[in-house]
């Protein structure tokens, strides 16, 4: 598995409407709370491939309240009521424990290129944004994730010039 961060600057089209809609629901807070989210504000193209983390102490008791439909078919499992560290390959569930623990120890959103290999043996490549959610206005409560394999967000993976340029190439996408 392969990432690499992105600035919040240089998200994607759509991820940045989605930043910017949580950045004005923050308005003086450091994140919103549940509440006040509608998730039908996010670009359309974007609801299948989002997910919402209920976090937990400790972090391997949190769980997704909310899994997207196409998710499920790019990882071949329905997550929702399931713990996030469990997703295959093994690495990829070891790298968002290490992110969503970022989340909940800075309390800032912060983005990401990925690249693995699915169950279906193809390479899989997207750019996740995770914007954190208090509850409280103290405690990350949730943390929302949308993911982008769009092919702006692709080219912006092939334009790195790092390895996922490679494995595109090698597997011919």
């Amino acid at each position: 598995m392969e990432t690499q961060s992105v600035r919040l600057s240089e998200l994607p089209t759509d991820l940045a409407t989605v930043m910017a809609y949580w950045t004005d629901l923050c308005a003086e807070r450091p994140a919103p709370a549940w509440r006040d989210v509608d998730l039908v504000q996010f670009p359309s193209r974007l609801l299948p491939m989002t997910m919402v983390i209920d976090i937990m102490q400790p972090l391997e008791k949190s769980i997704f309240r909310f899994w997207g439909s196409e998710l499920t078919r790019i990882h071949g499992v329905e997550m929702t009521g399931k713990h996030p560290y469990d997703l295959k390959p093994l690495a990829l569930g070891q790298r968002l424990r290490v992110d969503y623990q970022d989340i909940v120890n800075n309390k800032r959103p912060h983005a990401n290129h990925y690249s693995f290999m699915t169950r279906h043996g193809y390479v899989h490549a997207h750019t996740a944004l995770r914007v954190p959610i208090m509850n409280d206005g103290e405690t990350v409560s949730q943390i929302i994730v949308v993911v982008d394999f769009s092919p702006e967000a692709l080219a912006r993976i092939r334009d790195t010039g790092s390895t996922y340029a490679e494995i595109f190439d090698a597997k011919g996408d």
